[in-house]
């Protein structure tokens, strides 16, 4: 079985420290969260759909 949490408001300003110190500026920091939250996937998948 599948366990889902969710992020706590602290553990996303951690991964926001952690991300800055690897170099992402604030585009990408936004990127990955929205990628990890399923938003971006969206938007690809409806994208490949339109083109087929």
């Amino acid at each position: 079985m599948e366990v889902m949490r969710k992020m706590t408001a602290k553990e996303i300003l951690n991964l926001i420290d952690w991300l800055r110190a690897q170099g992402f500026n604030n585009d990408k920091i936004i990127d990955c969260i929205e990628t990890v939250e399923g938003k971006e996937k969206a938007v690809i998948d409806n994208s490949e759909d339109a083109s087929h």
